[in-house]
């Protein structure tokens, strides 16, 4: 019965909700300098050795490079979103520009571009709209008659 149910439900699912492949977004920082990247892999690298060797000065020399690299991160970063404020002509739009980057927030624009209600594909944003709006007043509706039958 399990089976069946499931077969059921996931049927449903994919008929009613597409798949819609997305590449994903590579983000470049453009910050990140080759010297960075040989610390980075340096760092995995002395974090690997301390896992394996049980060295005092290894592992004092691994936790310096791990106190100073964020720091140099750190001021990778700065200097390279001080000059892209210098740059621009819009100072206050760049900055925020790079605050919703930064904690990874995109405009994404994308608009609904079809619906699929009982095998009927709907393109046009207005009877989308209002398929929406009546769907959600009938569940109300719905809620409504199923408080009334708990009252009564």
């Amino acid at each position: 019965m399990f089976n069946n149910f499931l077969n059921n439900y996931l049927r449903y699912y994919h008929s009613s909700f597409i798949k819609k492949e997305r590449k994903p977004q590579v983000r470049t920082n453009q910050w990140l300098t080759k010297g960075i990247r040989i610390s980075c892999n340096r760092k995995k690298e002395l974090f690997l050795l301390c896992r394996l060797i049980n060295n005092c000065s290894l592992k004092m020399y691994y936790k310096k490079y791990c106190k100073i690299l964020p720091k140099v991160v750190l001021a990778a970063k700065r200097m390279h979103f001080n000059k892209i404020i210098q740059n621009s002509e819009n100072k206050i739009k760049s900055t925020w520009k790079i605050i919703n980057e930064d904690k990874g927030k995109f405009k994404d624009s994308q608009n609904m571009k079809f619906l699929r209600i009982n095998n009927k594909t709907i393109f046009n944003q207005e009877a989308m709209a209002s398929t929406f709006n009546n769907y959600f007043l009938s569940v109300a509706d719905c809620v409504m008659i199923s408080r009334l039958w708990i009252i009564i």
